[in-house]
């Protein structure tokens, strides 16, 4: 049976052959026909139809430069910018009011923004701009790169240039195209340079929607260097194909050309405003097999093909069936979906798929198993982890509270004893007596006055903090005891002498996050000691509190991922900012 099975096949085999070949040559023999015939109207047409593209393209570029302009401009003759990056004078007050005006207007630019890009600051004066990202260089190495260079040599221009890998934290894998121009006082001295960021692949919408109809397509800056293309090959190098056309439109004052090379459609377009110029290689041949309408010859064929397919339709479902139903099966492993069995008597008729299927579903038996064991070990560590941390944060949190309770008791100030007592008796309550992983934002800044009361007691109403909260905020769920960590070490290592001060609590949304600031002009921390805490998870330091900082970001990471945690910024002398980046949660 198996070999009249065989001897069947290789006659469908050896007939399906003939009859391919055969409509292969009619087919290719009539296309020949109608495709020389029709070649001289196509290309014409077909020229004319790309001159409009390329225009629109043209329309694309302008309008992308011109948003460009816009916006740098916009920056540059914002009032709060300029001090930011160039004023050193402005007192505390002065310079927390001017960075909120300075992001309330760059904000309001990006509501208005109709491209994707990445906006960076950098002052000469070492200071920087970066919304919703992490700048991976200092802003003075930044300064010494060939792209910040140029913008500052050529001060009155806006360049595009183009990077291998960007230089934050959200364009660090990415080719960008990278928009450059020097911020200038009105006496024509920089101040410092606005970067707006393209990635390649995003940049590349421009003409992204003409690019399938061509072999190549290149965008140049005003150094003849191709700063987006879909041949990523090219990226960043110098192209001389179209330097000499580029040089006669200059010479000659035109804008574009477009003509016939060696069976190519070659164009060039180029924009004076930007300095960008449009290029490209057409292959006729391709676009005539593109665009080419076939209709006549499927009718011509359609006779033929038909009893064709009808014949391959009929040997072909019954022999294959069996084995889409297996695949079909499987395929659902892509969605995760372990609970499909083959039913062996649905693919019977041919061996090799029945025993194909019952390994098969021993496979799938087994990891279901394997998976459900798994996310029972996964669960159980998790719990565990986050229960060991927060009895590393209890105890330290415990032990500095009855301290300064004890300090109390011994000034002999019953009245203010027996306040901050029941105060930390709340604190009691609402922390360790509570095994709750989360709390309100409102609990857990009522539990921050508790402990703000109790060392406001002990150091003489010194340090004066604030608490800035949008309303729609107080619901949010966060870990529990994530802030005061951070307030124990503006008090003890903020201000160690205990001199006046204050402490600034910022809580707002942002898009799908929830933003903490905490900001206190103390005595700032050094920067060799900045740099080691920025490196939590590599550095062996415990941080400012001992405990506290470590276990906040593990918290934060272990719940939420790596997308979030903590940063921290800080100067000598100038005082402390810690950054809080935490996704918006309800309670159910």
């Amino acid at each position: 049976m198996v070999k009249n099975r065989l001897r069947k096949n290789s006659l469908f085999f050896k007939i399906m052959c003939a009859v391919v070949i055969g409509v292969v040559c009619i087919s290719v023999s009539i296309s020949g026909v109608i495709i020389n015939m029709s070649r001289d109207i196509f290309e014409k047409s077909y020229i004319d139809s790309q001159q409009k593209i390329i225009e629109r393209v043209y329309e694309n570029l302008y309008n992308f430069h011109k948003h460009s302009v816009e916006t740098i401009n916009s920056i540059n003759s914002n009032g709060a910018v300029r001090l930011f990056f160039s004023d050193e004078s402005l007192d505390y007050k002065e310079s927390i009011s001017n960075i909120y005006n300075m992001k309330t207007h760059i904000k309001s630019l990006y509501k208005e923004k109709k491209y994707n890009y990445e906006l960076l600051i950098v002052g000469l004066n070492g200071k920087k701009y970066l919304n919703g990202a992490i700048l991976n260089v200092e802003p003075m190495n930044l300064l010494e790169m060939d792209i910040s260079k140029k913008a500052l040599e050529e001060k009155d221009m806006i360049l595009y240039q183009f990077l291998d890998k960007g230089f934050t934290s959200t364009t660090q894998n990415d080719s960008l195209v990278i928009i450059t121009k020097a911020l200038t006082l009105n006496n024509g001295d920089p101040y410092g340079i606005a970067y707006l960021m393209v990635r390649e692949k995003e940049f590349q919408g421009i003409y992204d929607y003409f690019s399938p109809n061509l072999n190549n397509v290149y965008i140049l800056n005003k150094d003849n260097k191709i700063i987006s293309s879909n041949d990523n090959r090219t990226l960043g190098s110098r192209n001389e194909i179209f330097e000499d056309d580029i040089k006669k439109l200059i010479t000659n004052n035109k804008l574009s050309t477009i003509y016939k090379n060696l069976g190519n459609i070659n164009f060039v377009q180029r924009s004076p405003d930007s300095n960008l110029v449009l290029c490209g290689v057409i292959n006729i041949n391709d676009a005539i097999k593109e665009v080419y309408d076939i209709r006549k010859i499927i009718l011509i064929c359609f006779f033929i093909t038909l009893i064709i397919l009808i014949i391959i339709y009929i040997i072909v479902k019954q022999v294959t069936r069996p084995l889409y139903m297996l695949i079909e099966k499987m395929s659902t492993l892509r969605s995760n979906k372990f609970n499909e069995y083959v039913e062996i008597n649905e693919v019977s008729g041919i061996s090799e798929i029945e025993e194909l299927s019952t390994t098969y579903n021993f496979m799938i038996k087994d990891i279901n198993s394997y998976i459900k064991e798994l996310v029972k070990i996964q669960k159980e560590k998790r719990k565990a982890e986050i229960s060991a941390l927060q009895m590393q944060i209890n105890p330290h949190y415990v032990f500095n509270t009855l301290s300064s309770i004890k300090w109390l008791i011994w000034q002999g100030n019953k009245d203010k004893s027996i306040e901050v007592i029941d105060s930390f008796i709340l604190l009691l309550r609402n922390t360790i007596s509570k095994t709750d992983e989360f709390i309100t934002i409102k609990d857990e800044i009522d539990n921050l006055k508790h402990y703000v009361l109790i060392n406001n007691t002990r150091y003489g109403d010194k340090i004066d903090v604030q608490y800035f909260i949008m309303p729609n905020c107080y619901d949010y769920l966060v870990p529990k005891l994530i802030l005061q960590p951070f307030i124990e070490n503006s008090f003890f290592h903020g201000f160690p002498s205990g001199e006046e001060g204050r402490i600034e609590i910022f809580i707002k949304e942002e898009n799908d996050n929830v933003n903490i600031r905490i900001i206190d002009n103390g005595v700032g921390i050094e920067q060799e000691k900045l740099e080691d805490m920025q490196m939590i998870k590599k550095s062996s330091s415990k941080g400012l509190s001992g405990i506290g900082i470590n276990n906040v970001n593990d918290r934060i990471k272990l719940i939420y991922g790596n997308d979030y945690g903590i940063e921290i910024r800080s100067k000598l002398g100038k005082g402390t900012e810690i950054v809080i980046s935490l996704p918006k949660q309800l309670e159910k």
